[in-house]
């Protein structure tokens, strides 16, 4: 799944679009913002530079994987110093000839990583190591290629200069110079004889080995944050600078819990007699606390409503944990499907329920319950049975969750129910009784 969409706007083409279309469309564009043709036209100037840098990102395949998973946040690193064009009219160099003019200090692409983490360790804070594998210089020849004492001789196709012109027609009647990496000594300007080719590296003068990086995640960090480790990265023949190591966290989903920036969001089904009469509902906090939330006879839940608890949500970053978001709870009744006609006696009885009012002289009808159907062709309704053989309850929007903007958006209840909802309920039912009696009870507040 793509997670940006804007460089590809900016082309005008779709996300499924390929290489060619992609370089149709760039070729196109750029010819008509070009600031040669739009003399003094800060617009067409602007619009010029978004496309060269939107082609630069689309027509590289490993920059495209970045940006497609990652957004343009993924290619800072990728594209800082060294690591692309630092002006448009060097892509439109490189793409209709003249080539390219001197830039900063090169260095190799950065390696991105995900980082796999749970939502406790976004809480409690952790420290993790990763592995990954990186080129580096070759110890026995320090990056050179060759045994001590040879020496390289330059190539005599190029003659040292690792580039050769040609010449190519780019439309009917035009014809330009470019130019292009020496196919007999790879661009480097240099040949070795097979006898002094070093035997560590084989002549790359790099060779692939693995390193641990340890990743300090802090308290109340965020799913959209990302590592740099400045050097960590590849090595490259002809490039003093390595390339760096973007890690990126991948947050798993928690059974109970679920973060909406600095807040934390539940889930707890209530029957109807504790949605009236009080509950005590037991949670076991990601530190290892043990909380008691607690509803006192009267305090009546009304369904599909939340409840909050004060700084009981996420640690807010920055504070060392002492300052804490919201815990919101969203309680969802369980209505019985059927009465025996004792309770009902009782309970109307409880509420004082009218008699009936008599004779009316009309038609009587019968309702029975309307089931409306699912994209999925099944149907679903108020008294769908839950996981388990739950009892039913309305399907209702009531909860809330971040997006990539950091901004709320609605997910039904199938979404954020967890599989295993069953026995978060039994592990619930068990009430105060469950810590014996070693738990903090909180007040709950309704929204």
């Amino acid at each position: 799944m793509v997670r940006e969409t804007e460089l590809y706007e900016v082309l005008q083409v779709s996300v499924e679009a390929d290489e060619n279309e992609i370089k149709r469309s760039y070729r196109k564009l750029a010819l008509k913002y070009h600031p040669d043709k739009n003399t003094g036209d800060e617009a067409a100037a602007d619009m010029f530079k978004k496309v060269s840098n939107a082609y630069e990102v689309l027509s590289d395949p490993e920059k495209r994987q970045v940006y497609d998973k990652y957004g343009k946040q993924g290619l800072e690193g990728d594209m800082g110093e060294g690591g692309g064009f630092h002006d448009a009219s060097d892509i439109f160099s490189m793409f209709f000839g003249g080539g390219t003019r001197e830039r900063g200090e090169p260095k190799p692409k950065d390696i991105v990583h995900e980082l796999e983490v749970k939502l406790d360790d976004l809480y409690n804070g952790a420290s993790k190591k990763v592995m990954i594998s990186r080129d580096r210089f070759c110890s026995s020849c320090t990056g050179t290629g060759v045994k001590a004492g040879a020496t390289r001789s330059a190539c005599m196709q190029c003659r040292g200069r690792g580039v050769q012109l040609r010449t190519q027609q780019i439309f009917p009647g035009f014809l330009q110079q470019v130019q292009v990496q020496c196919p007999s000594c790879n661009g480097e300007g240099e040949k070795v004889n097979a006898a002094d080719v070093c035997k560590g590296c084989r002549g790359k003068r790099t060779v692939r080995e693995k390193t641990v990086l340890e990743v300090h995640v802090e308290r109340g960090a965020h799913k959209t944050e990302h590592f740099t480790f400045t050097g960590e990265g590849n090595q490259e023949p002809g490039m003093r600078l390595a390339g760096d190591v973007l890690i990126f966290l991948n947050v798993k989903s928690h059974p109970v819990f679920h973060r909406v920036n600095d807040h934390l969001m539940m889930r707890y089904p209530l029957t109807l007699q504790e949605a009236l009469c009080g509950f005590e509902l037991p949670i076991e906090h990601m530190d290892g606390r043990k909380l008691i939330i607690k509803a006192s006879p009267g305090q009546v839940v009304n369904g599909d409503s939340a409840w909050s608890v004060y700084n009981e949500g996420m640690p807010i970053k920055g504070t060392g944990g002492l300052q804490r978001g919201k815990l919101f709870v969203c309680f969802a009744v369980e209505w019985p499907e059927t009465l025996p006609k004792g309770q009902i006696d009782v309970i109307a009885k409880a509420f004082h329920v009218p008699e009936k009012l008599g004779k009316l002289g009309g038609q009587v009808v019968e309702l029975s319950e309307y089931k409306p159907k699912t994209k999925g062709g099944g149907k679903r309704g108020g008294n769908t049975r839950g996981a388990a053989g739950g009892r039913g309850r309305r399907r209702q929007p009531v909860h809330a969750e971040e997006d990539d903007d950091g901004e709320f958006e609605d997910v039904t209840d199938e979404e954020f129910e967890d599989d295993n909802n069953n026995q978060q309920r039994q592990y619930y039912r068990g009430g105060a009784n469950h810590f014996g009696g070693n738990a903090q009870t909180v007040e709950c507040t309704q929204q």
